[in-house]
């Protein structure tokens, strides 16, 4: 007896393994009636839903998404992940263009049934069943739901009374094997969704034209749609417009909404979503394409018509793609296929099952491309769902080598693969730029893991290129049987990661040699081919060389080398000299603690000054030597805004100075010989520096220790950026510096150090000690070239160039606080112009040690306040001061004769500050 139950119970667990490992997924069938108003910008609606649990386990509850809540405030994980993006257009956004879900009520059997929220996120809630649903039960829910729609800042939206209406009803969260999988909304990163068969009526002003997943039911709005048919002829497959070149003009207003309505019905089955787009003035084309089945696939493109010159290939491009996709990976199962033009809040397209949107500026995107992508992506992931959250590369990457296979078929090349940074060889990849920084991601990443850059370049053209190697080393025969077969085994299922590998699990090249590429780093086909340097033009200019022609020549190369170096000579046409400048650098990526460790040595050499008299013109110049040391501290997280760092420079400099010797010449005459001399220094330079690259309140804090012979120069420059709105904001920067002597204080001792002190006022060309900014004039004292000052120290924008000694000058200690702020658009004279002025207010205040001792007759603080213009994201700013203390206001009446006068302003150049950052909020390195 108790052999035999111990037979029975190794029977059950064997039962209960199989029933495990069996494949099962779950259905959802969805009956949806809507209204939309296009005043409020809102839907109502009544949701009945199918649920048929097939997998082997009871739910007492089931996760629900409502992601039209991922728009009600800035505290989602949308609005999270734009800001970490550097977007912040939907955090800054009016409260009129958020969106929402509310009014829902989940009932089976007349039963209202109780609904938790999700502990992290409010676009996820778990409704509790009134019984558990057990395995093989169906339970039937149904809903009223309202949705505030939201301006489109992703996918879905409207613009104006222009509707997109994505991810706009409660849908059930995938319960699979692994378990259930609620997710949040997110730009970066799409979705994984239940199959099941769609019945959706929408009520509509009936002016409306009408683009939605699936067939149109209503023959009366079949026929009413044939009078919206474009004037552009369809003709063999091809599309000409009757006048080559001509665009409509967008009316001057929307068209006024119909007071009547219509109720028209949609239906679909086995698909994973349901999208629909509203537009008042859409234009169609439609034709059909023939499979090789002999089934038919109704071909539709929904279009504005401003948009008709770039829309007019649409439908060649709609049955091109359907036709080589279904030849190559297996038929298009659906009835239509659809693309619309629709505002989503970015350049390119979305997918949904049977129907894409593409939106954008038409001039800068590839709309035929953008066709092939979207509708590609019926296959993966419409038909071939697997989980695009955690493994987007099974999709979007797969899908692009297919795009990869139709240029290859029409003989053409993308403008990413020759287009990515002139000074490298053409075939650089965007995956392989990020791995020669270190910063490239594994193929295997999930969405919310990638960094914007890596999620692009990795997540669809790196596993593009995979799949490309696959090919080559399978053959071409073999990799379209493979995939076809996978196609045939998991269409209208929720393949992974596991099923693609088994999928080629008869071949051994792919385990042993193709599989682990995905979960690395670096180029797959390897790196192109190119020279061992690079040489390219190279030009400069400051106001004692004149005009610098020469060349760069550098080991900058797609090499993965850890050594590189550049040396640029230059000529100066004025002096006659040859200066330049140059670096060499060993870097090293240690696996712990540091991201990398940088050490090299830098050079330059250029004019400072010059001097004439009758016997001759004397050019003066610096030479600069600067070995350094960087540790680069890493990050716990690959998309980290934070940048942490820690740097040594020494630097030797050499300057030409001017040597006056008197000489006599008895009885003739006595006179002045004038010569150079070189004098030499050094200043040894300790960093300590952590940034915040934010969108939001971005951070830097910077401690500095700088030492020569004599002194040591202690400071700490603290700035802070507070955004006001998407583009507005308030800059704050606050200093204090100190400065000791290592020897016994004297004059001469001062006096030799001079260029060292503490300055409130911004810093002219000659006080750059370390030679590490750039000045057109750097030794000017009249004229335009000697308003440039320098962006340190007290940073005062007023300049005092004739008085003997400067406000605010001191060998001892000083503390100021900058301010810069934008001027509200609503407020600038200059919002008026047709092209935006970045005209922003300033605010300087300081105080320093001198003004603190006793019986001193200086104000203790000092302030100077006015008009900045930046140019170049702040690469070049212009300052006027307009109000400011009393001791400026003398200075400004003596030696002006009015208290404000345009000789006051200043600029300063900040080609140190320059960061890419500032250009693309997305770059990470």
């Amino acid at each position: 007896m108790p052999k035999l139950r111990l037979l029975i119970l190794l029977l059950l667990i064997v039962q209960h393994t199989v029933a495990q490992n069996k494949y099962w997924q779950q259905q959802v069938n969805y009956q949806i009636e809507v209204a939309l108003n296009d005043r409020e910008h809102s839907l109502n609606g009544m949701l009945t839903m199918n649920y048929i649990n097939h997998s082997p386990d009871t739910l007492p509850f089931i996760w629900m998404h409502v992601w039209m809540n991922a728009f009600k405030n800035d505290q989602t994980a949308f609005s999270e992940q734009q800001l970490a993006n550097g977007n912040t257009k939907f955090y800054f956004s009016k409260e009129a263009d958020k969106g929402y879900i509310n009014r829902l009520q989940f009932q089976t059997e007349n039963k209202t049934l109780n609904t938790e929220d999700h502990p992290n996120y409010i676009d996820i809630i778990k409704v509790n069943l009134a019984a558990p649903l057990l395995p093989g039960d169906s339970v039937l829910l149904t809903t009223p739901f309202h949705v505030k729609i939201p301006y489109n800042f992703s996918r879905g939206g409207h613009v104006g009374q222009q509707y997109q209406i994505t991810q706009w009803f409660p849908k059930p969260a995938v319960y699979d094997s692994k378990g259930w999988h609620p997710m949040p909304y997110l730009d970066q990163g799409e979705f994984y969704s239940e199959f099941g068969n769609y019945d959706v009526s929408i009520t509509l002003p009936d002016n409306y034209v009408v683009a939605a997943t699936g067939e149109l039911q209503d023959q009366k709005e079949k026929d009413w749609l044939q009078t919206k048919m474009s004037s552009t002829v369809i003709s063999a497959g091809k599309i000409s417009p009757k006048t080559a070149g001509k665009t409509n003009s967008r009316s001057a207003t929307t068209p006024l909404s119909s007071s009547s309505t219509k109720t028209i019905q949609y239906h679909q089955n086995n698909v994973h979503d349901f999208a629909w787009f509203a537009n008042k003035e859409f234009r169609l084309l439609q034709d059909t394409v023939q499979l090789p089945g002999g089934r038919t696939v109704l071909c539709q493109s929904f279009y504005h018509p401003t948009h008709e010159t770039a829309w007019r290939n649409s439908i060649a491009a709609i049955k091109k793609t359907i036709r080589f996709r279904s030849a190559l990976i297996g038929e298009y199962p659906f009835a239509t296929a659809t693309v619309v033009d629709a505002p989503m809040g970015f350049d390119g397209g979305m997918e949904y099952p049977t129907i894409s949107s593409i939106g954008g500026n038409y001039k800068k995107i590839d709309i035929d491309a953008i066709i092939d992508h979207e509708v590609g992506h019926n296959w993966n992931q419409g038909i071939l769902a697997n989980n695009e959250r955690d493994y987007p590369w099974l999709d979007e990457g797969i899908n692009t080598y297919y795009d990869n296979r139709t240029i290859r078929s029409l003989e053409k090349q993308t403008a990413l693969r020759n287009k990515v940074f002139t000074p490298f060889p053409k075939g650089l990849k965007s995956y392989e730029l990020l791995d020669l920084f270190h910063k490239a991601q594994p193929i295997n990443t999930s969405s919310q893991q990638f960094t914007a850059l890596n999620y692009s370049a990795v997540a669809y053209e790196k596993t593009a290129d995979w799949m490309e190697h696959i090919e080559n080393r399978l053959g071409k025969a073999t990799m379209d049987q493979v995939m076809q077969q996978y196609y045939q085994d998991w269409k209208f299922k929720h393949p992974s990661p596991e099923d693609f590998d088994q999928a080629f699990a008869a071949y051994p090249v792919y385990k042993d040699s193709l599989l682990p590429l995905r979960t690395g780093t670096g180029s797959i086909f390897g790196l192109p081919k190119s020279r061992p340097f690079g040489l390219f033009p190279a030009i400069g200019i400051n106001k004692y060389d004149g005009l610098l022609l020469g060349a760069m020549l550098h080991n900058y190369k797609p090499n993965y080398n850890k050594f590189h170096f550049f040396i640029t000579p230059l000529f100066a046409l004025k002096s006659k000299k040859w200066n330049g400048i140059g670096r060499v650098s060993y870097t090293y990526y240690p696996h712990k603690g540091f991201e990398r460790i940088d050490a090299g040595i830098a050079a330059s050499k250029f004019g400072i000054d010059n001097f004439e008299n009758t016997e001759g013109k004397f050019y003066l110049g610096f030479s600069k030597i600067a070995p350094f040391v960087r540790l680069t501290l890493k990050n716990k997280t690959a998309f980290s805004p934070l940048e942490k760092y820690i740097q040594f420079k020494h630097y030797n400099i050499t300057e030409d100075r001017l040597q006056f010797t008197v000489v006599e010449n008895p009885p003739i005459d006595t006179f002045i010989r004038v010569s150079t001399q070189k004098q030499n220094y050094y200043v040894n330079q300790l960093q300590l520096v952590f940034k915040r690259h934010s969108a939001l309140y971005p951070y830097q804090i910077k401690f500095q220790a700088e030492q020569n012979k004599d002194l040591l120069r202690t400071t700490i420059t603290a700035e802070q950026y507070f955004n006001y709105n998407e583009k507005e904001g308030l800059r704050v920067r606050v200093f204090a510096g100190k400065i000791n002597y290592l020897k016994a204080v004297s004059n001469s001792l001062q006096y030799d150090n001079d260029r060292f002190a503490l300055n409130l006022l911004g810093p002219k060309g000659n006080e750059d000690y370390t030679y590490s900014s750039y000045f057109y004039g750097r030794n000017e004292f009249e004229k335009g070239a000697s308003k440039q000052i320098l962006q340190r120290d007290g940073f005062f924008k007023f300049r005092t160039d004739l008085l003997a000694s400067k406000p605010g000058r001191t060998d001892n200690w000083i503390a100021s606080a900058n301010f810069t702020s934008s001027i509200p658009a609503r407020l600038n004279p200059l919002s008026i112009l047709p092209f935006a002025i970045p005209l922003q207010l300033f605010l300087d205040v300081g105080t320093y040690a001198e003004a603190w001792k006793k019986n001193a007759t200086e104000v203790k603080f000092i302030y100077d306040a006015g008009l900045q213009l930046s140019i170049l994201k702040g690469t070049v700013e212009i300052y006027w001061p307009l109000v400011y203390s009393k001791l400026f206001t003398d200075y400004s009446l003596q030696m002006n004769g009015k208290k404000r006068s345009s000789k006051n302003i200043s600029f300063a150049i900040n080609l140190n500050g320059f960061n890419i950052r500032k250009f693309i909020p997305q770059i990470n390195f």
